[in-house]
């Protein structure tokens, strides 16, 4: 089966998280797509965070080593992997995504068109949970939950 890196950013303002309405899958999703030839995982979050919603951001880091060596310097660990499973659609066929999934903030001012995306609270996640795949609900269960990962 053909495997492909993707990179998804969630961007979390003020508790609220920006989602958009996939027009294709009918599901709310974060900001995301493939990582192009030549680009690191971080760089591909941020273009696509940059194309999909007009954000610049700046990630929530959570190192545990940075090297800055000749030989090797570090980017920014994701938040979280995971492999998708992509069902066929028209004439692709079924594969998987390898994606790297970041957390971000926004960088302020925000812009005033977000590209459709809008920022949703934990109550409004709620009256959407059945328009969520499930990894996208416990992604933003974890972001948003009152002992939250991001601060």
């Amino acid at each position: 089966m053909e495997r492909q890196f993707t990179a998804t950013v969630y961007i979390v303002h003020e508790d609220k998280v920006l989602l958009h309405r996939h027009a294709k899958l009918g599901k709310w999703l974060p900001p995301g797509g493939h990582v192009e030839a030549n680009e690191t995982p971080p760089e591909a979050a941020r273009r696509e965070a940059k194309e999909e919603t007009n954000l610049d951001i700046a990630f929530i880091e959570q190192e545990n080593l940075k090297i800055d060596a000749e030989n090797a310097t570090s980017f920014e660990r994701p938040f979280l992997c995971l492999l998708e499973h992509i069902p066929p659609f028209k004439d692709q066929p079924a594969h998987q995504h390898m994606d790297m999934i970041y957390v971000a903030r926004p960088i302020l001012p925000l812009p005033q068109d977000l590209g459709g995306f809008r920022w949703l609270s934990q109550q409004e996640i709620l009256e959407i949970e059945s328009e969520l795949f499930p990894d996208v609900k416990a992604m933003i269960e974890l972001l948003l939950e009152k002992e939250r990962v991001v601060p």
